[in-house]
């Protein structure tokens, strides 16, 4: 590792020069030759540190802001400590080409030597799947959609080679791949779970609302719900109305047929007297009796219900006494009274 940091040093320097001589002969007015030099020794400086990651952003911002086909052999050189074998390869590829002749002797035969030795830790895969479009990944990053033309390079050891396509659960293969080694890997996706939604196309509606994106902030809710209404509580708030409302008609009803009882008894006792106004007190106290008996039974009888949704349907059971059979009890309105029947 030692030699290898050595070398890359020297590759460093020697690069390094004409960057900032071109800077410095420019003066100010090529403002990104002047920042690609300083990106540049910012990256040699990480590269000696040991933070290759660091080194290769740094390079990359250097080769984006002036490409300059030098920088590309750095890039390399650190993809390679990065144990990243297919991208320091294709780095080289690319500094060879756009360097051409410009390249001397002892550096082409540095790239060679360097070439070589990455060939041996690259493996060849090739990807078929059952379906079109799909998209092929190895280790989590896209590589194409099927159908995948040619094979696909990859760095030796373990990859996990993956196909998705939407809607369809995802396929996946996890091997070791050796240096040369060429690999044929078949991915089957079932596309007879994919769903209708999936396969069309979403439309989006016309002058659909904008989104504001907001910083998240904290918001307190406050849910206030009524308790449910059980019918056995509308049952019993309407059977006792209705029996306040019976019991009333009862006693003014009651009250007039005492009325009505007195004035009968009264026109009896007068002498002298005539059958019509007998007759008359006697018809109205027999009306006002029956209908006061009529609506003490309903009374009794809406009583009657109210207990029972006050009893059965409250959310209080009573307690069941063992060994008995609770009859039902009738109450029925007969002429000048009431008759109950059944047990208690």
């Amino acid at each position: 590792m030692k030699t290898q940091v050595f070398a890359l040093s020297v590759g460093l320097t020697w690069l390094l020069i004409p960057e900032v001589t071109l800077a410095q002969s420019k003066g100010t007015g090529d403002d990104d030759t002047a920042k690609a030099a300083v990106r540049f020794q910012q990256a040699v400086e990480l590269y000696r540190e040991g933070s290759y990651e660091g080194a290769l952003a740094e390079f990359r911002k250097a080769y984006q802001i002036s490409p300059a086909y030098r920088v590309l052999y750095n890039i390399a050189q650190t993809q390679y400590a990065l144990h990243d074998f297919v991208g320091a390869y294709k780095s080289l590829m690319q500094y060879t080409a756009e360097g051409r002749g410009e390249i001397p002797a002892d550096r082409r035969a540095q790239v060679d030597e360097m070439a070589a030795k990455l060939e041996e830790r690259i493996a060849q895969l090739q990807i078929l799947t059952n379906v079109t479009g799909a998209d092929i990944r190895v280790d989590g990053v896209s590589v194409g959609t099927s159908p995948l033309l040619g094979l696909v390079p990859v760095n030796v050891g373990t990859r996990k080679v993956s196909a998705f396509k939407t809607g369809a659960p995802e396929a996946v293969r996890t091997m070791n791949v050796a240096g040369k080694e060429s690999v044929k890997v078949e991915l089957q996706i079932d596309e007879s779970i994919v769903t209708s939604a999936a396969r069309a196309p979403s439309a989006v509606p016309p002058f659909a609302p904008l989104i504001e994106k907001t910083q998240p902030r904290a918001v307190s809710i406050i849910t206030t719900t009524q308790p449910p209404v059980t019918p056995g509580r509308t049952g019993l708030i309407v059977s006792l109305s209705t029996t306040a409302t019976f019991a009333v008609g009862t006693g003014v009803f009651g009250y007039l047929a005492l009325n009505a009882q007195k004035d009968l008894k009264d026109q009896v006792n007068t002498y002298p007297n005539t059958k019509a106004n007998i007759e008359n007190a006697r018809s109205r106290s027999k009306n006002y009796g029956y209908v006061a008996d009529a609506l003490g039974a309903a009374t009794i009888i809406s009583g009657g219900v109210a207990l029972y949704f006050a009893l059965f349907h409250s959310g209080v059971s009573p307690k069941p006494k063992s060994g008995k059979v609770v009859e039902a009890i009738v109450v029925a309105p007969t002429v000048g009274g009431i008759v109950f029947q059944g047990s208690f």
